[in-house]
């Protein structure tokens, strides 16, 4: 498994021509969507924390229940991404003539997440540093929550470490987009050139979307 799982992130190609063989199987792409939606519980929890901790003590435990659904929340959207991702870059090789099941597309696109894992981690990383140096003031009224709010949006928006995390979160979902173009290719017989159409196109405005919220374009 280890194995195999290298050779999606170094020479995904070779290992999709490989998987070609077998049946589909979504059992290691659901793991995969699975250890991310937990990161992502992670770090959901992280920021929900902050909101806790500028709650009276008589309310954080309204608090608490809201860190649950956040977590929760979290898992599900690593396999909402998963589900989300597969079926754009099926529907869009749909234009190029695409042959394979929907299921096969899946599995590969499952297999591509596996660079944002490491990317969730570093990130993760990141979002506790920045959230551990901030100072939490005591708030009584949700005018009082909802300054602080704009105020960390803002703080958050020019400081060089989430600036940073904006740019390693990219670099992996690059890393991503190099493995699915493989992984469409054999997935859905098409060409070199036809699957990087049908992965750039949307990973090109996700990237372009990120690029806004990290410089402040608009």
């Amino acid at each position: 498994m280890e194995t195999g799982l290298l050779r999606v992130l170094l020479n995904p190609g070779r290992f999709f021509e490989g998987r070609m063989q077998g049946e589909p199987s979504l059992k290691i792409p659901a793991l995969i969507a699975l250890v991310i939606g937990l990161i992502g519980a992670v770090s959901a929890v992280l920021i929900v924390n902050i909101t806790i901790a500028m709650l009276p003590a008589d309310m954080q435990a309204f608090g608490m229940i809201g860190a649950v659904f956040a977590a929760a929340f979290g898992v599900i959207g690593g396999f909402l991404n998963w589900f989300v991702f597969g079926i754009v870059f099926y529907l869009i090789s749909m234009v190029f003539k695409g042959q394979g099941s929907l299921t096969r597309t899946l599995e590969f696109v499952g297999y591509g997440f596996l660079p944002q894992v490491f990317g969730g981690i570093i990130g993760a990383v990141f979002s506790y540093q920045l959230l551990s140096n901030l100072t939490i003031p005591a708030a009584t009224t949700p005018e009082q929550i909802v300054e602080f709010s704009e105020s960390l949006a803002s703080t958050l928006a020019t400081d060089p470490l989430a600036q940073i995390a904006g740019i390693v979160t990219i670099l992996f979902m690059v890393w991503s987009a190099n493995i699915w173009i493989f992984g469409m290719k054999y997935a859905r017989n098409l060409s070199t050139r036809d699957a990087a159409l049908t992965v750039g196109i949307p990973v090109g405005l996700y990237i372009l979307y990120l690029l806004i919220t990290l410089t402040g374009w608009l």
